[in-house]
């Protein structure tokens, strides 16, 4: 399977549920905020959970030390700030707007009788795995291969070419340091990205697909037993 097959297959939670346990998600006043707002604080209580009907996303947990980590980013058809709600505990990160959006907010008791009314535990239960190997994906292998992957998985998200999005976000994502970013982008311009101070624009997706396809080659490459000249007796 292509890393392009593998990234078409990313769902939401809208993707997952039946149509009418996400109207009603979305049936609360829809509120609409700009970009660079904080709409969950990491530390709060789970009172509520907000359905993303309109933008773009960033999910940020602040390490013990001060250092962020900008855990993923999430659009339309995604549920924000749900483990709060269904363990009880305190949020485990902030959720910043990077483009205008628009959200419903819904009660805690609300979501959860929805859970328990549509039997969504175990979906949420998948969703919550696939977003943990996203994460981890994030930090491990080929920087410039992780760059595309992260940048294809923007185009998905928000259905464009151009993000606004800095350098130290996207160290901040992929675990690496701000000049390592910005060795990686000088590599893929001007034929490929376009880096601004705050933005980013994908000129050539189909570099970065194959940039993908060979890390999916690699894989299975890797996941080949070795054979040795000899026959088995």
């Amino acid at each position: 399977m292509s890393e392009q097959t593998l990234l078409s297959q990313a769902r939401t939670l809208h993707d997952l549920i039946p149509g009418e346990a996400w109207r009603s998600l979305t049936a609360l006043p829809h509120r609409s905020h700009t970009a660079g707002q904080t709409l969950l604080r990491q530390g709060e209580a789970g009172t509520h959970v907000l359905a993303l009907i309109q933008g773009l996303v960033k999910v940020v947990r602040r390490s013990v030390d001060g250092r962020d980590k900008l855990l993923s980013f999430r659009g339309p058809g995604e549920v924000l700030g749900e483990v709060a709600v269904q363990d009880g505990n305190a949020r485990l990160a902030d959720v910043l707007t990077l483009t205008k959006c628009k959200v419903a907010s819904v009660p805690a008791a609300a979501f959860r009788d929805l859970v328990r009314q549509y039997d969504l535990t175990e979906t949420l239960n998948r969703l919550a795995l696939s977003r943990l190997r996203e994460q981890t994906e994030a930090g491990e292998g080929d920087l410039d291969q992780r760059l595309a992957a992260t940048l294809l998985r923007l185009m998905a998200l928000s259905g464009g070419h151009s993000f606004r999005l800095t350098r130290l976000e996207l160290a901040q994502h992929l675990g690496v340091g701000r000049g390592t970013v910005s060795e990686a982008l000088r590599r893929l311009e001007p034929g490929c990205v376009r880096a601004g101070r705050t933005s980013i624009e994908v000129v050539d997706e189909h570099w970065l697909l194959r940039t993908l396809q060979r890390r999916a080659s690699t894989r299975r490459a890797s996941r080949r037993p070795e054979t040795s000249g000899r026959a088995v007796r």
